[in-house]
């Protein structure tokens, strides 16, 4: 695994098979030991197109303790409720000190965690192309 996150294309990123079909969800893209998730309500490429950025060992431990607890406390990814809807943020600033923020809905967070109780973001299921 290289030390940086590769540069993902659009096309690597997939939501969730119980994701709203008009672009609202979050997306997952994972290669050579990296994960980001980004917020499809923003244009690919975008200055407000934001990632979080963790490597394939800190993605998996959270999606493990979501299928064993039923939350992700503990693991890298914080999940804080903000006036009706959910902010997505690392459990620890960025090497630059800032913090990237991503802003979901309710149905867009149950469809992200449906996924990861499917098994839709595991690296096994990123192999089959």
């Amino acid at each position: 695994m290289s030390t940086t996150s590769p540069t993902f294309a659009e096309a690597e990123f997939r939501k969730a098979s119980k994701s709203n079909p008009n672009r609202e969800c979050v997306r997952v893209a994972r290669r050579d030991g990296w994960v980001e998730l980004r917020d499809d309500k923003t244009e690919f490429g975008s200055a407000e197109d934001h990632r979080l950025v963790f490597t394939a060992a800190e993605f998996d431990a959270v999606q493990e303790r979501y299928r064993a607890t039923g939350d992700v406390s503990g693991t890298r990814l914080e999940i804080v409720p903000r006036g009706g809807l959910f902010v997505f943020r690392s459990a620890a600033p960025g090497p630059d000190g800032d913090r990237v923020e991503l802003v979901f809905d309710r149905d867009e967070v149950d469809a992200f965690f449906d996924g990861v109780l499917k098994h839709e973001f595991d690296a096994a299921a990123f192999a089959v192309a």
